[in-house]
């Protein structure tokens, strides 16, 4: 099973980070399916992550999302199905 990440806005500037999350993902080595930001909660989801390291920095987290409820919220019916797909496979 794949894994979705969070990454904080804040803890990241709060540890110092100033980067697109994007950026920072890549230099990282974090792979992923699709990404959305989430204004609400000042942050972005990352789908379908690979190459996770085993400490996560304080700014990312592991979060048990179904894309399906994020239908509206930054996903499409299409992304969402995507992303299911994507995880049922593996």
């Amino acid at each position: 099973m794949t894994k979705h990440l969070r990454f904080g806005m804040i803890e990241a500037l709060d540890n110092g980070i100033c980067e697109h999350p994007q950026d920072v993902m890549e230099k990282l080595g974090i792979t992923y399916q699709h990404a959305t930001p989430q204004s609400i909660m000042d942050g972005w989801i990352f789908w379908n992550c690979e190459n996770i390291p085993e400490l996560l920095p304080p700014y990312l987290s592991v979060v048990d999302c179904n894309p399906m409820k994020a239908i509206g919220y930054g996903l499409s019916k299409e992304q969402a199905e995507m992303i299911r797909g994507y995880e049922l496979k593996k």
